[in-house]
C-alpha cells in the first residue's frame, strides 16, 4: 500500500499543475480584455482635427455648443476642435434656442483675441455670427460670453512643424565626391601595351 502513494501523489501533482496553466491562461486573457477597454476609453478625449479653411457650424443651446458641421463633431457637446497654427479657420454658430448669444475666441486669461467677438443676437437662425480667423497657439477657447460656463469649447492649437530643417539631409548628396573615383580612367594609361605591336616588327 505504501507503493501506491508515490503514484497517486504524481497523479495530483499533475492534476494541480494543469489546473494552475489553465488560471493563469485565464488571468492573462481577462487581462488584454481590460487593455483594450482602457485603450479605447481614452480615444474620445483627444478632440477633432479641422482642416485648414474649414467651416465650423454650430447650434447655440444655453446649455452647450452643438457640433453642426463638418459631420465629424455633428451632434457632439462643446467639441475639443484641433487646429494648426498660421491657418485659416471659421467658427460661429448658425442655429440657436432663442436666446442672448455670440460667440468669441478666448485666450487662457479669458480675454477675447484679436477682437474675434460677435454682437449678442436672439435670432435663431443668424447670419452674423461667423468669425474667419488666422489660428494662433494663444487661442484656447470659444464661447458665447452670456452662458460661457455651459457654451465653452476647447481650442487645441498646434504650432506648425519645423520640420523644413530636414532638408538639411540635402548634405548626403556630398557623396558626389565619390565621382572622384572617375580618376581610375587613369588606367587607360595601360592603352600604352600598344608598344607590343612591336613585336610586328619580328615578322
Amino acid at each position: 500500500m505504501a507503493r501506491d502513494n508515490p503514484i497517486s501523489r504524481r497523479t495530483a501533482l499533475k492534476l494541480t499543475g494543469a489546473t494552475a496553466a489553465a488560471t493563469m491562461v485565464a488571468g492573462c486573457g481577462g487581462g488584454s480584455e481590460n487593455g483594450d477597454e482602457n485603450g479605447d476609453g481614452n480615444g474620445g478625449s483627444d478632440g477633432y482635427e479641422i482642416e485648414p479653411d474649414t467651416t465650423v457650424e454650430l447650434d447655440a443651446q444655453t446649455t452647450e455648443w452643438t457640433g453642426i458641421a463638418p459631420s465629424d463633431i455633428e451632434g457632439e457637446s462643446n467639441p475639443t476642435l484641433i487646429l494648426q497654427a498660421g491657418e485659416t479657420y471659421e467658427i460661429g454658430w448658425t442655429k440657436g434656442d432663442g436666446s442672448g448669444h455670440n460667440i468669441e475666441i478666448w485666450d487662457d486669461s479669458d480675454s477675447v483675441v484679436n477682437e474675434l467677438s460677435t454682437e449678442q443676437t436672439s435670432e435663431e437662425e443668424p447670419s452674423d455670427q461667423m468669425l474667419e480667423f488666422t489660428a494662433s497657439e494663444e487661442m484656447v477657447a470659444y464661447v458665447c460670453n452670456p452662458h460661457s460656463a455651459n457654451m465653452h469649447g476647447t481650442l487645441d492649437v498646434q504650432g506648425s512643424n519645423g520640420g523644413d530643417s530636414g532638408n538639411g539631409n540635402e548634405s548626403e548628396s556630398g557623396n558626389e565626391s565619390e565621382s572622384g573615383n572617375e580618376s581610375e580612367s587613369g588606367n587607360e594609361s595601360e592603352s600604352g601595351n600598344e608598344s607590343e605591336s612591336g613585336n610586328e616588327s619580328e615578322e
